[in-house]
């Protein structure tokens, strides 16, 4: 009884450290995931951007969006020159791919996420967003009015990100089972240091309890009890009082009752 409620304590401290831990490991990964995908937006937005730079400049000439050379050839070459970017798409301002590296998209509608995050970003360089099969980066573009004509959606391989983060998912995990179990053995180990004094005293006044019932008052059990806690030597001291007088009655009753026969 006595090591299984040490146990017990081991347990409740050993639970309330993996919880915290385990808390802890969520939140850990949670940044890691974030900061891994702002890295790679920001590799791709690089990409984007300078891709832009190259329509724009044809635009300053004067030559409206859909007419522009050369787009679908340079986007290609950035496809084969990366094996992360799945597809390059360039919308007008209704949402309708005009420039694909997939010639099948040419003329269909981008998703709305795409030109929605584009209209509301149209005063920043850049738009991105995470998907659940992949991640996009966006770069609205100019004409040589100010105007804006659309934007590029660069769509790349979540790959390596997932891969990354279960990776670090899995270290996250043996770390915890490691802290789990020496956190475990530690709090076993302390609560039998912490409580090994209290369980002798409590086997110690358990027997001096014996020994008051059985009234040995040179019990050496009690003897300790008593000298370790004055509370108990009280309690003792009250008992035997009781017990005296208990007998003292008893020998008051008895010797009237021999007188009165």
């Amino acid at each position: 009884m006595k090591l299984g409620f040490a146990y017990r304590i081991a347990l409740m401290l050993a639970l309330t450290l993996v919880v915290g831990t385990a808390m802890t490991t969520v939140l850990s990964l949670h940044k890691f995931e974030r900061i891994l995908a702002d890295l790679l937006t920001s590799r791709f937005e690089f990409v984007a951007n300078n891709l832009r730079h190259d329509i724009e400049t044809q635009m300053d000439l004067g030559l409206v969006l859909a007419n522009l050379e050369n787009i679908n050839e340079e986007m290609e070459n950035l496809l084969l020159d990366d094996e992360q970017i799945l597809s390059i798409e360039i919308f007008d301002e209704s949402g309708t791919v005009i420039f694909s590296t997939d010639p099948s998209f040419i003329g269909d509608l981008v998703a709305e996420d795409w030109l929605f995050l584009w209209q509301i970003n149209r005063n920043k360089s850049s738009w991105s967003l995470l998907e659940k099969d992949a991640g996009v980066v966006g770069a609205g573009l100019k004409n040589n009015l100010n105007q804006d004509v659309g934007s590029i959606a660069l769509r790349y391989s979540r790959v390596f990100l997932d891969q990354s983060v279960n990776q670090q998912l899995e270290r996250l995990l043996f770390l915890v089972g490691v802290v789990a179990v020496v956190m475990a053995v530690l709090s076993v180990l302390g609560c039998a240091l912490v409580l090994r004094r209290y369980f002798k005293d409590w086997a110690n006044m358990s027997e001096a309890l014996t020994d008051i019932n059985s009234q040995n008052r040179d019990s050496p059990n009690l003897a300790e009890a008593n000298s370790r806690h004055p509370e108990f030597e009280e309690f003792s001291t009250s008992v035997f009082d009781a017990f005296d007088s208990i007998d003292s009655a008893t020998s008051e009753i008895r010797k009237l009752d021999e007188e009165a026969v």
